[in-house]
């Protein structure tokens, strides 16, 4: 075998009271560790209250809306919104599928980019075709 076994945490010779003695003090550690983990949990949960009261209060005060009600209104519109139910086919050539993914395949209306120098007593008129 290429791996060794670990030693048992007690001595062959030990009597058991000393092996039933490290099993509840073992127990203890971890029971502490979840404690302190439970105490931290319900520190931020209080935490948050703490903010969303402060918040709720303070809004009353300045007459904007609370940062709960912001969060909660956009997470409904987000809920609300409606996705595409299919994606477009894929093309036969991956540089066609970049193309389309960056948009630089979708036109723009854009015809002319040129540089024209514009009088001040030209009139609106739209370029000619």
């Amino acid at each position: 075998m290429f791996s060794q076994q670990l030693p048992p945490p007690y001595n062959r010779n030990t009597s058991s009271l000393e092996r039933i003695a490290s099993r509840v003090l073992g127990l203890m550690v971890w029971a502490t560790l979840a404690l302190v983990g439970l105490l931290f949990a319900l520190s931020l949960l209080v935490w948050l209250a703490f903010g969303v009261i402060a918040s709720l209060v303070m809004s009353v005060f300045t007459g904007r809306p609370a940062t709960v009600t912001l969060l909660w209104r956009r997470y409904r519109e987000m809920t609300r919104q409606r996705w595409p139910s299919r994606q477009p086919a894929a093309s036969a050539t991956p540089r066609a599928d970049t193309a389309s993914a960056t948009g630089a395949s979708v036109p723009t209306g854009v015809q002319d980019v040129s540089w024209r120098e514009v009088s001040e007593n030209q009139t609106a008129e739209p370029p000619a075709r």
